[in-house]
């Protein structure tokens, strides 16, 4: 795809919605396994490229997951919803696509990985870009319908059961790579569970729970801790608030339980707080359910968004990957359980958190720790003409 009179390195865009978000992070992991010599990273905010659109979307998202929750599931997972999405892309997207041709001819773009479904569609639908490869990084566990299904060079999506959709609306099989989802190098590096709570100022014998609501601190993370701060003392927890200020105030000014409660907000190294923990309660970002297959810690699903995340919420239970908390009073019990075996052994540091002989099986199938390199090597076999 291209010449061998190209110059190097090659400039090529990765293309997420936001930052910080899932997408973002997904695209860092894909550049920390780019070869220098060979590959240059260009980092483009399609939230900057269109500053009013990304706003006026999340805006509108966020208000329809406070007030009506349940249309967002009707609009989401919709088939004549999403038909008549469809028959705006030859009008909208052809629109919007044209800054973002300009732009990428601009920086001298050559290809374009795009870990967000808008970017993906928008450079498939550019006439002007048809001689510019694509390739689509799924980070969620199934992959909607808004994933364009023509002019996409390569998918890569985590598992060959998410690649099913894509082939549904009408994705070539032979195009799609099951290959993971992408997550930082950080995350590859073994680390002592014991050593990174000392470093991380916590104490190294009481079970740790890590609770995080990504990038942006969203989901019920006060309640859980609320619903779980009666076993502090047999426990610690870690809150990852992200970038939700009012979040991290308001557990600040939980004065008695300072000495079982840590608040981190943002972070873009968040691996040492996942090494540090024996459990996990998130929401399924497909990233953040990534990093801790990647690291082989268990998981609990607490009040995950609906649309795509309700999808990896029920795809992972199906998959005997993570156990689901409807409300406070389940992930109590869940957690209970956990501890009680703990106290029932002699081993104080993980009993009770090994994976059984099925489950590790399950979780080999699924955890793909070294996804962006596989990704990278794929992308440059097809990039570079030999």
């Amino acid at each position: 795809m291209v010449t061998q009179s190209a110059r190097y390195p090659i400039k090529v865009g990765l293309i997420y919605g936001c930052a910080p978000s899932g997408h973002y992070s997904a695209a860092m992991a894909l550049a920390d396994f780019f070869p220098a010599a060979i590959i240059e990273p260009v980092f483009i905010n399609l939230s900057e490229v269109y500053p009013n659109l990304g706003p006026f979307v999340a805006k509108t998202y966020l208000e329809v997951l406070k007030k009506t929750p349940f249309l967002w599931n009707y609009v989401y997972d919709n088939d004549f919803v999403a038909f008549a999405a469809g028959a705006l892309k030859n009008t909208v997207l052809s629109f919007y696509s044209q800054k973002l041709s300009t732009l990428l001819a601009a920086k001298n773009i050559k290809a374009v990985i795009s870990t967000q479904a808008l970017s993906a569609m928008l450079i498939a639908k550019c006439p002007a870009l048809k001689n510019t490869p694509l390739f689509a990084v799924v980070t969620d566990f199934l992959a909607h319908s808004y994933w364009p299904s023509e002019n996409v060079a390569g998918y890569f999506v985590p598992s060959k059961i998410s690649a099913q959709s894509l082939i549904r609306n009408g994705a070539d099989p032979a195009k799609i790579f099951a290959a993971g989802i992408p997550v930082r190098k950080e995350f590859l590096t073994p680390r002592d569970t014991r050593s990174e709570r000392k470093t991380l100022g916590l104490s190294p014998h009481l079970f740790t729970i890590l609770i995080t609501g990504g990038s942006r601190g969203m989901g019920e993370m006060f309640s859980a801790i609320e619903a779980l701060s009666p076993f502090f003392g047999r426990l610690q927890i870690m809150a990852l608030c992200g970038e939700n200020k009012a979040l991290s105030r308001r557990l600040s000014r939980m004065q008695t339980r300072k000495k079982y409660l840590k608040i981190i907000d943002y972070t873009d190294t968040p691996s040492a707080y996942y090494a540090a923990a024996d459990l996990i309660i998130a929401k399924p970002g497909g990233v953040t359910v990534a990093e801790t297959l990647s690291l082989g810690k268990p998981l609990i699903i607490f009040s995950p968004l609906p649309g795509q995340e309700e999808l990896n919420a029920a795809f992972l239970i199906k998959n005997h990957l993570a156990e689901l908390a409807k409300n406070g009073k389940q992930l109590q019990a869940l957690v209970k359980h956990r501890l009680d075996l703990r106290s029932q052994a002699k081993d104080e540091l993980d009993a009770g958190q090994r994976p059984t002989e099925r489950q590790a099986r399950v979780l080999s199938s699924f955890a793909k720790p070294c996804a962006a390199r596989d990704i990278v090597a794929a992308i440059l076999e097809k990039i570079i003409t030999n």
